[in-house]
């Protein structure tokens, strides 16, 4: 029989030991840290060693958690969001899945987190739309994708793939797509925004359904699809497309150049050309080469009469060799909606024409010349006269320089949309090219800046009396 040792209390086979609690709790440090590392070792060998097919199920389950809650902070989904995109992605990925293609599968779910990552950084802070309403006049509206009503246009408002634009017959817009693209929508006019369909494309889209449409491309092309035709608009072009739905499509370059095609046919149409194409048959009619446009000569740009001593306006322009009679209009609207515009007269034969004008206000003219078949030019440049009952007079004045606020710039690739107030009556300029000023002072303007990098905009505004008031505006445009 085994002897008890010394000191061991009676009835027991253990051996006692008296251990410091110091040392113990080394000991459970040193326990804690082995098993972590072992189980931090466990779970990198066991990842590693999965499966391709468990490793997509797992980054498909990671990726539907990401689109619920990205789901949620969006509110809603358009057509071409980061939410949507990250939809689509996963609902690609479950078919790869289904399909037992386990690589393909990882790799468009990682694809949709990080569009899920997107849409859940850009939360709360609006997201930057395709293109920007910058001028509204009169009765705009804009329905939304995937819904059935329309709600009222606003200015700076963003457009996304898949809204649809219209304008009334007393309204009027003009968009900015991201490219550089301006739209000028005419009354009674519906549209659909778009993007390109092939990922390789580029440049601004859209699909008529009604009405017409002025579009001005710089750096990039643009797009404008109806039932009857498609018109490809070249980078640094002018051009309108007009349509009758149901029956035609009229499609005219005043600059650069328009490819137009049918599906059965297609037309180069170079500056100053027009065509149509029938709905029906698919055919074009002959190209129409149109006159000259004529262009102002008096009165100067924003030049101020005073109704105190007369309510006579004479306006001059260009002779056109082509033209048998001009077109003259007058209207309070810079777009010249039908219920602003007080004066359209086409049986001028003269270039010149004296008007009464006797309320107070802002006034836009322009005029086309019309040959003897009838066909019309471009319009001419817009000028703007001012009718005032008590104008500032030159060299008078209190001598102070003129107010002068420029908010941040819109920003939209190398192209910049500048917005401001100043005086009423004042001229603006950003980098010596004229802004669109209101009655009231408030002004915009278009700018493109070519250069990369750091830059300088001047916006000068300057009142009757000559003061003058300058401010410098700080942009940056980044390399592609």
């Amino acid at each position: 029989m085994r002897k008890r040792k010394s000191g061991q209390p009676a009835g027991t086979d253990l051996d006692w030991f008296v251990i410091p609690i110091e040392t113990l709790r080394r000991w459970g440090l040193i326990v804690l840290l082995v098993l972590v590392a072992a189980g931090v070792g466990f779970y990198l060998y066991s990842r590693n060693k999965r499966s391709p097919q468990e490793k997509a199920r797992i980054e498909i389950a990671e990726a539907d958690s990401m689109l619920s809650r990205a789901t949620r902070a969006a509110g809603s989904v358009r057509p071409g969001s980061n939410v949507a995109q990250a939809r689509d992605f996963l609902g690609d990925a479950r078919q790869s899945y289904s399909a037992s293609r386990w690589e393909e599968a990882f790799r468009l779910a990682i694809e949709s987190q990080s569009y899920s990552r997107r849409a859940l950084g850009s939360a709360g802070s609006g997201e930057q739309g395709d293109a920007t309403f910058i001028f509204v006049e009169g009765d705009v509206s804009l329905q939304r994708a995937g819904r059935s009503t329309f709600e009222p246009a606003r200015q700076r408002q963003p457009l996304f793939d898949g809204d649809f634009v219209k304008a009334g017959k007393t309204g009027s817009a003009e968009i900015m797509f991201n490219d550089g693209t301006l739209y000028t929508i005419r009354p009674g006019s519906l549209f659909e925004c778009r993007k390109p369909q092939a990922s390789e494309a580029s440049g601004s889209q859209i699909k008529m359904i009604s009405g017409a449409i002025n579009v001005y491309t710089s750096s990039a092309t643009a797009a404008v699809d109806t039932d009857s035709a498609t018109a490809a608009i070249e980078r640094d072009s002018r051009a309108s497309v007009d349509v009758a739905m149901g029956e035609k499509t009229e499609v005219v370059s005043y600059r650069g150049r328009t490819t137009v095609s049918t599906g059965k046919e297609t037309v180069v149409l170079e500056g100053r050309e027009k065509i149509s194409a029938d709905a029906a048959s698919r055919q074009f009619s002959p190209k129409i080469a149109l006159p000259d446009s004529p262009q102002p000569v008096l009165p100067a740009d924003n030049r101020i009469y005073d109704l105190k001593t007369g309510d006579q306006v004479e306006l001059k322009w260009t002779k056109v060799s082509d033209a048998t009679r001009y077109r003259l209009q007058i209207s309070r609207s810079r777009l010249f909606v039908p219920d602003s515009t007080e004066v359209d007269l086409d049986d001028r034969v003269q270039t010149q024409s004296r008007v009464k004008v006797s309320k107070e206000g802002s006034y836009f003219w322009r005029v086309a010349a019309i040959d003897s078949s009838g066909v019309a030019s471009d319009w001419s440049l817009v000028r703007r006269f001012r009718m005032m009952t008590e104008p500032v007079k030159e060299g008078g004045g209190d001598g102070a320089p003129p107010e002068l606020v420029v908010s941040p710039p819109q920003q939209m690739g190398n192209l910049f949309l500048i917005y401001g107030k100043t005086e009423p009556g004042a001229i603006v300029t950003v980098n010596a090219e004229p802004a669109d000023v209101e009655p009231d002072g408030s002004f915009k303007k278009t700018i493109t800046v070519e250069r990369d990098g750091a830059s300088v905009l001047v916006v000068k505004s300057v009142d009757a009396s000559g003061n003058e008031t300058v401010k410098r505006v700080r942009i940056f445009v980044e390399s592609l």
